[in-house]
């Protein structure tokens, strides 16, 4: 309306058309400050947003993750995600007081299994890659090849995917000695070194020190020297008892009373501390610089 206009009509109807213009005028005024406190909120905000830390544990079996348990309930616990990712099947772990015979049958009980592990740990669902327990080593070279080229295909995926800040895997014993464990950490390890990584990442072997584990113990460990072991994470009962009843979950492996001699062995071993080993590079350009 132009203003000769507005001026020719009654006072009345003036006083009430410029009450509507202004109302229109505040509501505009309103929006816009909302949105500029919007967008200021967003610009001082986003610089102060930090990395989600990300922790992948890569291990042979179902039931692996019970060495590493209470530092994977801890840095769950401490908001980290974490991922576990299992090579094998188990279908091969028959166990007498189960009585679940070798095969498919057995392979399901394990992969649920793990997933009660994995909810009781507060981690992520397990990611079960499904290789052959014991990775078809009885067919021949063949057979082990591809079980072992499958699992270093799918860890490179995981890496890529995941983006790990940290990973865990078995070092050169593989704790017990299994052929299935020195294996997986082999190959997690030599995927790890295969290239320079576009996010880095750092590679951790869960280990036991010398001289921590009970003379008396029937348990058959590898130890490595503490020298080595220069990762040093500190848990708690908290953590032990995630641990633990993750390790019930197990039950076609392991009798409640197994798993309560298995847990108090490790609780004297480690004492609240569990040790780690990282996979480390020189620097040096000879072999005597």
């Amino acid at each position: 309306m132009f203003l000769y206009e507005l001026f020719a009509l009654p006072e009345s109807r003036r006083k009430m058309y410029l009450r509507s213009k202004l109302s229109s005028m505040n509501k505009i005024i309103k929006s816009l400050l909302y949105l500029a406190a919007g967008m200021a909120m967003t610009t001082c905000s986003s610089p102060q947003t930090k990395h989600e830390k990300v922790i992948l544990a890569v291990f042979a079996h179902p039931d692996d993750e019970s060495s590493v348990g209470p530092v994977l309930a801890k840095y769950a616990g401490e908001g980290v995600s974490v991922y576990i990712a299992v090579a094998t099947d188990g279908r091969l772990g028959v166990t007498p007081h189960a009585g679940i015979p070798a095969g498919d049958s057995l392979a399901a009980v394990r992969t649920g299994e793990m997933k009660c592990a994995a909810e009781q740990l507060g981690i992520h669902p397990p990611i079960m890659i499904g290789m052959h327990d014991q990775l078809k080593m009885h067919e021949g070279l063949v057979a082990l090849s591809g079980q072992l080229d499958t699992i270093r295909k799918n860890v490179i995926k995981l890496f890529d995917e995941l983006k790990p800040d940290i990973v865990f895997t078995w070092g050169p014993s593989g704790w017990t000695g299994h052929h299935d464990h020195r294996l997986v950490g082999s190959v997690v390890t030599e995927a790890f070194a295969s290239k320079v990584w576009t996010k880095p990442m750092a590679l951790y072997y869960s280990e036991i020190p010398a001289g921590s584990f009970p003379k008396e113990s029937p348990l058959l460990l590898a130890t490595v020297d503490p020298k080595y072991l220069t990762i040093k994470v500190s848990v708690t009962d908290k953590d032990y008892n995630k641990a633990k009843a993750a390790w019930l979950c197990h039950k076609s492996q392991y009798t409640p009373e197994t798993v309560e001699q298995l847990h108090q062995l490790m609780r004297t071993t480690e004492k609240g501390v569990v040790y780690f080993r990282p996979f480390e590079f020189t620097g040096n350009n000879s072999f005597f610089p």
